[in-house]
């Protein structure tokens, strides 16, 4: 008769678990404002840095560095033998509500003046616009960008949040900026979120915790991603209703008409090596919403490195276990041979 307590206890604790997400690799602050931490994962090793631009969508950036097995930080460390950078975004405060996508890529400047030299730019899911907007302008600090599951033709191809975005006014999303002071909430991000699938998030996932609640790895993997997904930060009012209206509701930066720092952003202007990634199951960015940058950007067809990764749903294109395995090393790889660094493939060893 004891057993049934145990398993509710154990239910109980797995969808309660709170705890603030680490950063699971060594690492070392190499430069800390109000808005970014910059972290170095490497002890001097020379050449061209690689610097990860995690998104900024309510949740924490070590998603980049998510647990063993699971960190597109450790995929670089083993496959290339190049410094490894990234940034962590700070969660936005009410005098910081006001910044601007100017702001963000100033934030972004700062970080890769600090490294020092060119640069591969590594932008995941918003942070890849954000890359993607920084090489546009300053191109001669980008030797080489990838982009995953990051969109950069917004509207291209439809999905479930630009069906969204198109359908409610530019007035709800003031409002919901209002309801955070200023700021978008982190907590109204993820209920955006979870009400894009609505039935998984909130019977779905809690009756698998129930079926495996005396399977310990399964529970433990669960409290680990909640330590992520459930752990919510406010993002900059301003910006963020900057990125809907010109972004994702007028797909201003494709057609050429997106103005950052008074400047034009010209997609044309880019022309390093490419490589870009998309989840073949992501119906948040669409895989034609990342590689329709290849169409506008002036980088030659054979500099460019497309994959559509199977089986891969949003942030599984960066943390993934077959992305890992597989495109990840792929793409570095290309990449290392467009810029002469020889090939060093390894791979990473996913158990999430």
């Amino acid at each position: 008769m004891i057993m049934p307590y145990i398993d509710c206890a154990r239910f109980i604790n797995t969808i309660t678990h709170r705890s603030k997400p680490e950063w699971m690799s060594v690492n070392e602050k190499v430069y800390e404002d109000n808005a970014v931490i910059l972290r170095k994962f490497d002890k001097n090793r020379p050449g061209v840095p690689i610097l990860i631009v995690p998104p900024q969508a309510g949740h924490h950036s070590s998603i980049a560095d998510y647990a063993p097995g699971c960190s597109l930080v450790q995929a670089c460390l083993e496959n290339t033998d190049k410094p490894v950078y990234a940034i962590e975004w700070k969660p936005s405060t009410p005098a910081r509500s006001n910044e601007s996508i100017d702001d963000l890529v100033r934030q972004l400047m700062v970080c890769v003046k600090k490294i020092r030299g060119r640069i591969v730019l590594v932008g995941l899911c918003q942070g890849g616009w954000l890359s993607t907007i920084y090489t546009a302008l300053f191109g001669e600090d980008v030797a080489a960008l990838v982009l995953a599951a990051a969109p950069i033709d917004f509207t291209a191809g439809g999905g479930k949040l630009q069906d969204l975005v198109q359908q409610l006014p530019m007035e709800y999303y003031r409002g919901l900026v209002r309801c955070g002071s200023g700021n978008m909430s982190g907590d109204l991000m993820l209920m955006g979120w979870k009400m894009m699938n609505p039935y998984d998030r909130f019977v779905g996932d809690f009756v698998n915790i129930w079926l495996n609640v005396r399977d310990e790895r399964y529970l433990e993997r669960t409290r680990k991603f909640q330590e992520w997904y459930e752990h919510t930060q406010d993002i900059s009012g301003q910006w963020y209703l900057e990125a809907v209206e010109a972004l994702f509701k007028e797909n201003k930066l494709i057609k050429g008409r997106l103005k950052v720092l008074g400047e034009v952003v010209d997609l044309g202007r880019i022309t390093c090596p490419l490589a870009l990634l998309a989840g073949e199951r992501d119906d948040i960015t669409l895989p034609e919403q990342v590689y329709n940058l290849a169409r506008y950007a002036s980088t030659p067809k054979e500099q460019v490195f497309q994959a559509v990764i199977p089986q891969a749903g949003h942030i599984s294109v960066f943390m993934g276990r077959r992305a890992l395995q597989h495109e990840w090393p792929e793409a570095l790889n290309f990449i290392s041979g467009r810029l002469g660094w020889g090939r060093t493939c390894g791979s990473v060893e996913a158990t999430c």
